[in-house]
């Protein structure tokens, strides 16, 4: 060893040590005010960290709209608004498209919009807070409800869920405005079976 250097593995082990004590990522507050300084913006969200990420304290992965948002260099883009009316107040032009088509009383695809896909939209939009199974993470307060003690207590409660689904509860942001009544009772069926198929 030459005097005066220090070896290599002790170097690293240093950087180890104090790399270990970093938290995970977090949010980033410049982001959540450009959110909140955005005209269209739900007040209630405005200072959320859960728009974005998955833990209430702003940590931990991204959620559907985080990702979007990222996607969009953190631009809140007229599309991402469009797409998200449950963070947004948006105008007859910015209605999601399932929306329109339901009060036109058509059936009729609008150009551009696929048909609702319920197993894509839990995919897409849930599945990062509630798991792929529907084993949550009670830890951070997202509930598991693929167990027999949830299918036992919530049995019949169809439209408390509903309303959970649409407006939201506790820390979690309802999907009113992103899809209609008919689309979340079609999302919940989803959530049902997987309940069923995997309860423990």
């Amino acid at each position: 060893m030459i005097r005066g250097h220090i070896p290599l593995t002790s170097t690293l082990a240093c950087l180890v040590i104090a790399l270990s004590g970093w938290p995970e990522a977090s949010s980033m507050p410049i982001l959540m005010d450009r959110y909140a300084e955005h005209p269209l913006s739900v007040e209630k969200h405005r200072s959320q960290c859960v728009i974005c990420h998955v833990h209430e304290d702003g940590s931990g992965a991204l959620t559907a709209f985080g990702k979007k948002y990222d996607r969009e260099n953190f631009e809140l883009t007229p599309e991402l608004v469009r797409d998200y009316g449950n963070l947004f107040h948006s105008g007859d032009a910015l209605e999601p498209v399932s929306a329109r088509a339901e009060v036109a009383g058509t059936a009729v695809p609008v150009p551009g919009n696929e048909p609702f896909d319920a197993r894509r939209y839990y995919r897409e939009e849930c599945r990062e807070c509630h798991g792929k199974y529907g084993d949550g993470d009670p830890f951070q307060g997202v509930p598991a409800w693929s167990t027999q003690k949830w299918l036992e207590e919530r049995r019949g409660q169809t439209e408390e869920l509903l309303d959970i689904i649409l407006d939201g509860k506790d820390k979690m942001i309802g999907h009113a405005g992103k899809i209609t009544e008919a689309e979340a009772r079609e999302l919940l069926e989803g959530v049902l079976t997987i309940a069923h198929k995997y309860a423990s």
